[in-house]
């Protein structure tokens, strides 16, 4: 007598090995899925570490940028024609500087 007999003993065919069979790639599958969606959250946290720096520069350079403008557009309001030029350009490339609210 077999361990897993593929036919019942009034002939029909046993439905053991076929559920066997699906549970085993059901498992099979789930498991893979798992081991795919650990490897990419670890994927995003590395890229997510590696955004940090670049990220701390960019908003240094920014606040850099914003300073500049901010000087040259509170230049301009003094009467400084380089400085309006310079806001000028800006303005017709679509970057809108404000004056700080402390200029004299």
């Amino acid at each position: 007598m077999a361990w897993i007999e593929l036919k019942n003993r009034d002939g029909s065919f046993s439905p053991f090995l076929p559920l066997l069979l699906l549970a085993w790639t059901l498992v099979t599958l789930a498991g893979l899925q798992t081991y795919g969606l650990l490897s990419e959250r670890d994927q995003l946290a590395t890229a997510l570490v590696n955004q940090a720096t670049p990220m701390e520069e960019a908003q240094k350079i920014r606040a850099q940028l914003q300073s500049l403008a901010t000087g040259a557009a509170d230049l301009a309001v003094q009467g400084n024609e380089n400085a309006q030029r310079l806001i000028d350009e800006l303005a017709r490339q679509g970057v809108t500087v404000n004056p700080s609210s402390t200029a004299p």
